[in-house]
């Protein structure tokens, strides 16, 4: 009977310590309820009025919210959405970047924030006309969320356009520039391409308009030498050879054409350093395509002994572009591999259309066209 008793005691006294744990627990618990319960009211209310259309009272239940808790991720993102819904990008933007500037929030809701980011940001720049230079900032924004975003393809269009413009300027230089940051973006290959072949024609009349200087220096010896003529813009080069054997050997005629175009090749490279006004180095060559020479006189003379002489004709561009060459350097030197023969393999079928990221490979010295008498010769009349 003691034994019953005792066992009741210990009973009651083992309930009444949980009551007393239990009624702190539910003290200390009143005692915090009343903020958390009210941002979570605010956050709770904010998304009903955002439901029924109401925006501005959910503007303010969420700011009531961030009263409490200032690092709300909630509170920020049910904000950011209400102004998404309001057609309000620049305060969604707002909301989206303070959660983007906590690292803790980033940590957690990164894979949500940075698509809502980038699509802000893509909808803030089509809102814009090109001419606004938010447009751009814009869309690298959105590209700096996502590297393969559509702002992209979008930001390569307006920097052609911009480029295009400056280049109608006459402003080559930094029409070049506008043309090499479109290329650098994700975009297809096809495009990609076309923006390199603006790239090299605003290089080209920006290296002209310096080089103009330059040519006045040595372009009335020239013209006097009759190497050039001012009124067509046209350079002449003359080659005469002595040709080996006699009439009766196999190939005589072959052979001494092979040999002028030798002689005009070589005739062409020290016209280039010429007009370029610089040293040509030992064996250094350029070369010229067969589709910027015209052949105006060519043929065995009636020297004795005889000669072949080859006269050619090419615009003043073709000869600019070989001293462009020269000016960077990218001339073939003694040694020199070849250049490689172009892949003939076709592209997978909408490889082109593909998005691809940009490659900037090196071009290698003596890429350029082949010369008179090397891989291609002048066009015969």
């Amino acid at each position: 009977m003691a034994s019953a008793f005792a066992l009741a005691l210990m009973i009651g006294d083992t309930m009444r310590r949980s009551l007393l744990r239990w009624t702190l627990g539910a003290a200390l618990a009143a005692a915090t309820l009343p903020a958390c319960q009210g941002g979570d009211d605010h956050i709770l209310e904010g998304r009903k009025a955002v439901k029924a259309g109401n925006y501005e009272q959910a503007i303010k239940h969420f700011d009531d919210a961030l009263k409490s808790n200032p690092k709300s991720y909630d509170a920020l993102w049910g904000k950011a959405d209400t102004y998404r819904r309001d057609n309000n990008l620049k305060g969604q933007a707002e909301m989206l970047e303070v959660i983007a500037a906590d690292a803790d929030m980033m940590e957690k809701f990164a894979a949500v924030v940075r698509p809502a980011l980038e699509t802000n940001y893509r909808k803030q720049a089509q809102a814009l006309p090109d001419e606004d230079a938010n447009k751009e900032a814009l869309l690298r924004k959105a590209i700096d969320q996502n590297k393969k975003s559509e702002a992209n393809a979008t930001l390569a269009t307006l920097l052609s356009k911009k480029g295009d413009g400056l280049l109608t300027d006459k402003k080559f230089a930094e029409a070049a520039t506008a043309y090499k940051a479109a290329a650098a973006l994700r975009i297809p290959r096809k495009q990609r391409n076309q923006l390199k072949g603006k790239t090299e024609i605003a290089e080209f009349k920006a290296f002209v308009l310096d080089f103009m200087p330059r040519f006045d220096a040595v372009k009335a010896e020239l013209a006097t030498a009759g190497a050039y003529d001012e009124k067509t813009h046209t350079f002449f080069v003359e080659a005469e050879i002595e040709v080996e054997g006699t009439p009766k050997d196999e190939g005589y005629e072959q052979n001494a054409e092979r040999d002028g175009l030798v002689a005009v090749t070589e005739a062409l490279n020290v016209l280039s350093w010429k007009v370029a006004g610089k040293e040509r180095p030992e064996g250094a060559s350029v070369g010229y395509s067969e589709a910027v020479v015209t052949i105006v006189d060519k043929g065995l003379t009636d020297k004795k002994p005889v000669t072949y002489k080859f006269r050619v004709s090419l615009p003043q561009d073709a000869v600019f572009e070989q001293v462009q060459r020269i000016d960077r350097g990218e001339f073939r030197k003694p040694g020199d591999a070849p250049p490689a023969a172009p892949d003939s393999a076709a592209p997978a079928s909408g490889a082109d259309d593909e998005p691809e990221e940009p490659e900037e490979a090196p071009k290698a010295p003596g890429s350029e066209a082949a010369a008179p008498g090397s891989e291609a010769a002048p066009a015969s009349e």
